[in-house]
């Protein structure tokens, strides 16, 4: 059986970026302008952010904080810029990358808040890991964002359900580009996107 190292470096391009194992917290800001979004690559505490926050000009404004629930995660390229390598900055003395772009945004029915998001993200998980899913009528959504801690307060629209897999052997998801992300902001950051094939 493959590692996941081994899996997830198959899928990085010349010009992309993994994101450094372990790292369980990362910040985001979005470019005004464009509406670039762009991530820290190194793990960020939260007086990491907070002191970021003091150093923003105009031209950017802050996203948050969040923990990440993949244990490899990587970007290919930055959006609309395929087979060109990641964009990277410097902000407030920290490396970022440009991430992603959010598009349309909506609210469903239930809670849960719906952005397709242009991005080339790749995620994976270890063998042994128990994952949360969220089933809705269109297809299974991966946990990418926060903890199963609070899954009996997640506002679930109509016809859908969560549930738990545990892998068997290391599972990488290349995210669909565009991606369907679904956001809960009621308990702490937490995200579930796809749509993805199951293992």
């Amino acid at each position: 059986m493959k590692s996941l190292q081994d899996l997830m470096k198959a899928e990085l391009p010349e010009g992309g970026v993994a994101i450094p194992p372990g790292r369980n917290s990362h910040m985001e800001v979005v470019e005004v302008a464009t509406g670039r979004v762009w991530m820290s690559v190194d793990p960020a505490t939260q007086e990491d952010y907070e002191a970021l926050l003091e150093v923003l000009d105009e031209s950017l404004a802050p996203v948050g904080r969040g923990a990440a629930v993949m244990d490899a995660a990587l970007f290919q390229y930055s959006p609309n810029a395929e087979g060109e390598p990641v964009r990277e900055r410097t902000i407030g003395g920290h490396r970022f990358i440009n991430v992603a772009i959010p598009g349309d945004r909506s609210s469903l029915p239930g809670g849960l808040t719906q952005i397709m998001v242009n991005k080339a993200h790749v995620v994976g998980f270890e063998a042994g890991r128990t994952l949360t899913i969220l089933s809705l009528p269109e297809g299974d959504f991966v946990e990418v964002v926060g903890s199963a801690e609070n899954d009996d307060q997640l506002p679930l629209p109509q016809g859908g359900s969560l549930k738990s897999i545990e892998l068997q052997e290391p599972w990488i998801v290349p995210l669909p580009t565009p991606t369907t992300t679904l956001w809960d902001f009621s308990w702490g950051l937490r995200s579930f996107q796809g749509p993805v094939t199951l293992p």
